[in-house]
């Protein structure tokens, strides 16, 4: 009897103590280049990139990053997941930038019935 009111209680702990596992990613980058007897740094840049799981099956992450030399941001992106179980839900978004753009994709994991999909996007738009 008291185990099993210990263990009512431990996942009622379990639900109300979720701990959202999240990992990030540094970089550093710095191109140095001799063309033409030019010692210059033509790159410098530092990026970053990481996810958040907010929910069982749910993931949100992202990555961009700072360009020091040129002062702005470079590349970025935003990235929600969700695990169907045997479905697969994920939309990206570029918000910003020459590639704006969207991708909206559900499907089966399964790689043998990976046909059965939905997949909907929005170009970046081309200039000439």
């Amino acid at each position: 009897m008291m185990f099993l009111i210990s263990k009512k209680i431990k996942k009622k702990n379990e639900w109300y103590n979720y701990k959202i596992p999240w990992d990030l990613r540094l970089a550093y980058t710095m191109t140095y280049s001799n063309n033409a007897r030019k010692n210059e740094i033509s790159s410098h840049s530092i990026m970053f990139s990481g996810d958040i799981e907010i929910a069982p099956k749910w993931v949100i992450g992202g990555s961009s990053g700072f360009d020091i030399k040129d002062q702005g941001f470079t590349y970025t992106t935003l990235r929600f997941q969700r695990d169907l179980d045997s479905w697969r839900m994920s939309f990206n978004w570029i918000p910003f930038s020459d590639r704006s753009s969207w991708n909206f994709f559900i499907g089966i994991k399964s790689s043998v019935l990976s046909d059965i999909k939905y997949d909907k996007r929005r170009e970046p738009d081309r200039s000439l």
